[in-house]
This record gives structure tokens, sequence and C-alpha cells, in this order.
């Protein structure tokens, strides 16, 4: 079975070769962009359909906004700006078979191991709707004034179901200001999955940051961003004095190249993890640096596959399966941070049956190459798999199942593994 111990005791891969292939990789495809016909993808169009997405490619007001198409939108009257009311509605009903600790979500840290109080847990029901979402967005339509739009999205995902923000940023021509995306996040690199968690292997998350987009032509995009880093994820199992502290912005640079049938992202963010240890602690410092490439292929016009591979040195708490674990660097007991390093793989295939019906797969591994001092339940590596079926009766409504799959290994070699199976009803506005 996927799930099965052996896909979780996966050779380390060699950390300084990993960094020469992500080293190496930018500057073969910017060799092949500039041989390539640019003018190409222009008579042919792309052929990426837009429902595909599970979110919205985030674009700059220029790219977005020049067009008058904005479906579903009215007039501000008295004003140049129109605006847009949307989101979804969305209703799960999930089974866990062997009692993950997040009812609401199926990620790796939750999955009970050997030797913890909640490993052999019964199975449970959870019913929820708490992943609706709601949406405004104003765009101004001005030729001779520059383009601007305001998105608000929210949604209900917390213990009490009370409101939260996911999106609030503001685009102005070239610029994006604000929270959202962060610029390493390909949403594009996964294929569907009613589990809201969506990918443990995905690098990146939402941040608020100021971000640079540029199209240099048909094919090729670049962005620069620097970004609020809010997870420093420092381990002090000593219990030392002082705290994590930011002092300089994530630097995050970005290269999207398209084609007629696909699509890959290059990018490589930069920052400092420090330990401030106030008048009586350590004082250290450590750089965290991180490479991804990702991507989706289309085969055919009912096939794509698609893939997301991240590397970095004190980089974990980026990965989302291994946010809020104190995953970037331990504070030894002499005051020094040890640099964890990180790897996450992620793979998706989408295919469709027929008309409305489609099924998606997706896959995601993460490890983290910790030092022995590493607190022991503490995450260390782990997978999840995703297999669903999917009834779209028209654009706005849609209903599905997915069986989800897991395990982690703890930094003691304490292992645990978990099943679930989800169904959905889902409305979108």
């Amino acid at each position: 079975m996927l799930g099965s111990l052996w896909l979780f005791e996966l050779k380390r891969m060699n950390g300084y070769g990993l960094l020469m292939v992500f080293l190496m990789l930018p500057c073969s495809v910017l060799v092949h962009a500039q041989k390539a016909d640019l003018h190409d993808s222009t008579s042919l169009g792309l052929v990426i359909p837009k429902t595909d997405l599970k979110e919205s490619i985030l674009q700059t007001a220029r790219e977005k906004l020049v067009s008058d198409e904005f479906l579903g939108s009215w007039p501000m009257f008295g004003t140049d700006l129109r605006m847009k009311v949307g989101g979804y509605i969305k209703s799960d009903f999930l089974y866990d078979f062997d009692g993950t600790t997040d009812r609401s979500q199926f990620l790796m840290s939750t999955i009970p191991v050997e030797g913890e109080p909640s490993y052999g847990n019964e199975g449970y029901t959870y019913f929820l709707v708490k992943e609706t979402r709601v949406s405004i967005d104003v765009r101004r339509f001005a030729d001779d004034r520059i383009p601007l739009q305001l998105f608000v999205e929210g949604d209900f995902f917390t213990d009490a179901n009370q409101f939260r923000i996911r999106h609030a940023y503001i685009t102005a021509g070239d610029f994006i200001i604000g929270q959202t995306w962060t610029t390493l996040s390909f949403l594009e690199s996964m294929a569907f999955m009613i589990d809201f968690a969506a990918g443990d292997a995905l690098f990146g998350g939402r941040s608020v940051q100021v971000r640079y987009q540029k199209q240099l032509s048909d094919k090729m995009k670049v962005a620069a961003g620097l970004e609020y880093l809010g997870a420093l994820g420092i381990e002090n199992s000593s219990g030392l004095e002082g705290q994590a502290n930011l002092r300089l912005p994530l630097l995050a640079l970005r290269m999207d190249y398209r084609w007629k049938t696909g699509v890959m992202f290059l990018g490589s963010s930069l920052a400092e993890i420090r330990w401030d240890g106030t008048s009586n602690g350590p004082h250290d410092q450590v750089l965290q640096i991180d490479f991804v490439i990702a991507g989706r292929q289309y085969i055919g016009e009912n096939n794509y596959f698609t893939y997301n591979v991240s590397y970095g040195n004190a980089s974990g708490e980026n990965i989302i399966a291994f946010a809020g674990s104190e995953a970037n660097a331990v504070l030894t007991p002499d005051g020094k941070l040890e640099p964890i390093r990180a790897t996450s793989i992620m793979t998706g295939f989408m295919h469709r049956w027929t008309d409305g019906w489609e099924s998606n797969f997706n896959y995601a591994y993460g490890w983290l190459d910790a030092p022995a001092s590493r607190a022991p339940y503490a995450l260390k590596r782990g997978g999840i798999g995703h297999l669903n079926l999917i009834r779209h009766f028209d654009r706005n409504f849609s209903i599905g199942a997915e069986y989800i799959w897991g395990a982690q290994r703890t930094s003691n070699d304490a292992f645990g593994n978990a099943r679930r199976l989800q169904f959905m009803a889902k409305f979108e506005f």
C-alpha cells in the first residue's frame, strides 16, 4: 500500500548535489528562453484552463486590469471603479480511521506516533463548513491613470469559526502590496484536493509583503519581493534566555516561464534567522537560503501532472508540513544556532474521465536533517497522499470524495500512520 512504511524510509539526498542542481537550473532555462520563438505563444495561445486552478494566479494590476472583461462585477456609480463579490460555500463530511489530532485538516504533524498518549486513538466523524470563503474585488479602469485593484478575502478556518483574513492587498501597476501568497508559493504545482491542508510539501504560504513583477516577454515573467518572515522557527530546548527576532525582511526572487502546454517556476529566497539573548542570554544568527523548482505540464486536453521540489538551509518553516514545529534551527546549550536542512517533494496528476468528472492524485514528502539535540517527538520526516473523484455539475456546483493517507516519523524514530475519508459539496459564486 502507498501508505506503507517503506515510503518513509527513503535514502537521504546529498545536500550539496541538490544545491548544485538548483544553481544550474535557472541558467539552462534562460538559455532555452533566448533560443525560443517569443511569438508562438501569442499566435497559438496558452491552453491551460483557468478552471483547473485551486486559487487564482496572483497577478499585478497592470497584467490583470487593462482588460475590460470583469465578469460578475458592477459599477460603483459616480466613480471609475467596479466591484465584484465572490467566494464559495463548502461543506465537508469526514471519517478519520486513526484519530489524527486535527479534525479540520490532515497534517503530518497531527498523526499520532508510538509512545504518544494519542497513539491508538479510535476513529471519529466530523462535519465542518469553516473553509467557506468570501471576497471583495474592486478594480479601477482608466486609460490615463495607473490601473488599481483592491482584494480582500477571508474564511472561518479558526477553532471558534470566527472570520479571519486570508488576503488583503493592493495592486498598483506592477506592484503588489499587502498580505497574500508569498513570492515562492507556486499554486499551479498542485492538483485539486478536498482536504484543506492541500499539500503538506508545498513551499510557501501567505505573508505581508511588497512585490514587483515584470512581464519580460510573452513567455517569461520575473518577480522580486520583500516579505515579513513570521515563522522564525528556533527550538530552544535548553531554556536559554532570549527570543527569536527579526532584523531584516526576507528577499525572494522568482522567474516564470510559460509555453503552450505548461509552465515552470524557479525561485530562491534569502533571510536571516537570529536569536536575541537580550541582556543575559546568547546572541547568534544563521543564513536562511532555499531553492524551489515547480511546474505543471498538460498531456492532451484531459491530463496534466504537477511537481514542486524545494531544498534549503534553515528554511523548514517555509514548508507547510513543518510550519509551527520550530524547524529552522536548534539553539544548543552553549548558545549557538545549528541550522536544519529541509527538503520537500510534491507531485500530482489530474485526469478528466468525461465532461464533468475528474480525478486528482497528489503525494507530498518532506524531511529534515535535524541535529540529535532536537526534541524527541519533533517531526523529522513523513508523507501524505490524496486521491479523489470530483463531479462538476456546472461552473458553480460540485461534489466529491477523497481518500487521504499519511505517516510521520519523529526525531526519536517513533512512527505512526493514519487514514481519512472526506466528502464535500461546494457552491462557488
